[in-house]
């Protein structure tokens, strides 16, 4: 039985603000009843699963809700805090049709909050080096949010748009004094090792595959990402890898390991012992560049790619052809976080700088700044906040 799919599809795209807590973290409901327990097995993703109980792929958050919901009475379910991460052998709860879609239309409400003028602080920043990954700056907004946050800080924000493993990277040496990326393995190594402090949830947008309209390897529509790569693969259809060790390309790394198909190692195009896997065959090009160099080269070639959502949408007002051809697996939720870099481990580092950014960031007045941004451009925000604060004013 098919849930109610147009009411779906703004669910995953992440494009209302009603549903600002469906992908990250789910909330606990009371009184969820689970008309099917599932236990994860190998090969199993949320979207999966939700194509399985519900015939609908874009179901999925209401798993995660109902899932949560129980582990707050029951510790034996699992604790969802990310819709990508799901591990064999975890309890989930799938409610009933009925109930999956009341939960998929609940609005939750975006804190009534006005962004007050931008009027000095009185703590001074200075200059802080901000690394990130390029999607926060090709999308536009970091030149939309950072004027308020240099305004009531004293601030001059550097920022240096890399890919996220330089972005990390950056952080290691030292030449950074905060970072926001996306790439949550890599963050939680970074802090575990101890180079950076105090991470904190900022917000996420999703991925999408992308592609000439005429879509020669016939993947518009399909809802299992791997599977669609792995007939990008079958007929030999041009891809544009940004090939940058980024967080879009870790997370593109991984979904064709999902696919199937043989991959070999290569590599890395920024030098170094590393090396990254791909598949095999000039139809695929590594290009170490960042989104909206990859997006541009993709559309000058008629040829596939994986882009954040935002970029993606920032670069159609400046012209490209391609479209989105698929979308909605859970795999592709992009979370980013923000952290400071270790003042132990970096004594010159501007520790107080990174915590003020870090505190401005997750305010929910901040976060109100992103879920407007996109809006009047594209009826819609670009990133939704996922900040503790502005979740916790829900």
């Amino acid at each position: 039985m098919k849930i109610l799919k147009t009411v779906l599809i703004l669910v995953v795209l992440l494009m209302l603000a009603t549903t600002v807590q469906a992908f990250a973290a789910p909330p606990a409901q009371d009184g969820v009843v689970c008309e099917q327990e599932i236990v994860v097995q190998a090969d199993d993703w949320l979207s999966k699963i939700a194509e399985k109980i519900y015939g609908d792929v874009f179901a999925y958050p209401a798993i995660a809700q109902a899932t949560n919901a129980k582990n707050a009475e029951d510790d034996s379910f699992a604790n969802i805090k990310n819709v990508d991460v799901i591990e064999v052998g975890w309890k989930l709860c799938a409610p009933s049709v009925a109930d999956a879609e009341a939960m998929l239309n609940q609005p939750l409400e975006a804190p009534a909050v006005e962004v007050s003028p931008a009027e000095p602080t009185g703590q001074e920043v200075g200059r802080l080096v901000l690394a990130t990954t390029t999607s926060t700056d090709n999308s536009g907004l970091l030149a939309a949010i950072l004027p308020d946050f240099e305004a009531r800080y004293a601030a001059d924000v550097e920022v240096i748009a890399v890919g996220t493993g330089q972005a990390i990277q950056l952080g290691e040496n030292g030449d950074a004094d905060v970072i926001l990326v996306h790439a949550r393995e890599r963050e939680d190594a970074f802090v575990a090792d101890g180079y950076g402090v105090n991470r904190q949830d900022v917000m996420y947008n999703d991925f999408v595959i992308v592609g000439p309209a005429s879509d020669p390897a016939g993947i518009k529509g399909m809802t299992d990402v791997g599977a669609a790569l792995a007939e990008v693969a079958a007929s030999e259809s041009p891809f544009i890898s940004r090939g940058d060790d980024s967080g879009t390309h870790i997370k593109e790394q991984s979904l064709w390991q999902a696919s199937g198909i043989e991959l070999v190692e290569a590599e890395s195009l920024k030098g170094g012992d590393a090396t990254f896997v791909k598949p095999d065959g000039e139809w695929y090009m590594s290009i170490g560049q960042g989104m909206g160099a990859t997006l541009t080269v993709a559309d000058e070639q008629q040829a596939y790619t994986m882009s954040d959502r935002a970029t993606y949408l920032a670069r159609t007002l400046e012209g490209i052809d391609l479209e989105i051809l698929v979308e909605g697996d859970s795999r592709l939720f992009n979370p980013y976080g923000v952290i400071a870099v270790n003042p132990d481990l970096h004594p010159t580092v501007n520790a107080a700088g990174a915590e003020a950014f870090i505190n401005w960031m997750t305010a929910v007045e901040t976060q109100q700044l992103i879920s407007k941004f996109g809006v009047a451009e594209f009826g819609q925000p670009l990133f939704t906040p996922d900040s503790a604060a502005w979740n916790a004013a829900q």
